[in-house]
């Protein structure tokens, strides 16, 4: 079988689907309107994105008229190709990670050529408002987090957010060298003042969350990134961190996490300082 592979599309509000492609189990949205239909994210080839596309149409039963992409990594971005043809929306940040050496590493890795890879043919900064084939959804941008160009999309008439990997449920967040640990709690602030109880979140991994599945995991980010800091108020270098707390994360992510924090601390001139021993001691 191969590793490119496509679930069934399920339904998680009104005209509104979830499948989940693979090999990186991320959640292709799609939302249908009466003339048309809107995909989220692409997949992690040109030829998944363009199964992607013909699956969303096949099952829509309208063409599908744009597409938009979360965030830059390998599985929502690498798809796009497969869209040819279409409006495509993404952050003005995207263009550049295709020229970066992360981009090539992960095509090399997954057999993809880069230079069949596409970039998004409408770019934002902020927010950018979307027809998805006559029904209105908001595409915002909340700034720095998992990555430097996260999108959320908005469903108002559903109450239905799509997070990208912002937020996920198939296991904890992923905290990898172009992540913003300090801002990514204001991110989500940022979707948490969109929704109201019965809002449905879509993550970029794992099944639907609701608003206070997304307050547990804002505050396990900032406790994390508050640890860090404590830590390294202590003196305490990157390799003794994890056993001088105690984290909101497994030790596997947290132990990832620490290096990425470290640095970023570092960058913004935070860093261990010796601790003098207190007066009367040895």
């Amino acid at each position: 079988m191969s590793q490119f592979s496509l679930s069934s599309f399920a339904p998680v509000a009104d005209q509104i689907f979830v499948a989940v492609a693979q090999p990186a189990g991320v959640n292709i949205g799609l939302i249908v309107g009466p003339e048309g239909a809107l995909v989220i994210d692409t997949g992690s080839s040109p030829a998944q994105g363009a199964a992607i596309r013909a699956a969303a149409e096949a099952f829509a039963g309208v063409p599908v008229t744009s597409v938009l992409v979360t965030h830059w990594h390998y599985d929502h971005f690498f798809g796009l190709a497969g869209f040819a043809g279409l409006p495509s929306f993404g952050h003005e940040n995207l263009l550049a990670w295709l020229g970066r050496p992360e981009a090539a590493q992960a095509a090399l890795e997954l057999g993809v050529e880069l230079n069949e890879l596409a970039s998004p043919t409408v770019t934002f900064s902020l927010a950018k408002v979307l027809n998805a084939g006559g029904r209105r959804v908001e595409a915002l941008h909340f700034g720095p987090a998992h990555t430097d160009g996260d999108v959320v999309v908005y469903v108002p008439d559903a109450q239905l957010v799509f997070a990208g990997d912002l937020l996920e449920s198939a296991g904890p967040p992923s905290f990898g060298p172009d992540c913003r640990l300090r801002d990514w709690p204001i991110a989500l602030d940022g979707i948490l003042g969109l929704t109201r109880e019965e809002t449905k979140i879509v993550p970029g991994h794992g099944p639907v969350m609701d608003r206070m599945d997304a307050f547990d995991q804002r505050s396990r980010i900032s406790a994390l990134y508050g640890q860090v800091e404590y830590v390294i108020g202590l003196g305490k270098k990157v390799e003794d961190a994890y056993a001088a707390a105690e984290w909101p994360f497994d030790e596997a992510t947290v132990r990832a996490a620490l290096p990425v924090a470290y640095a970023q601390l570092a960058a913004a001139g935070v860093t261990p300082k010796r601790q003098l021993p207190l007066l009367g001691t040895n």
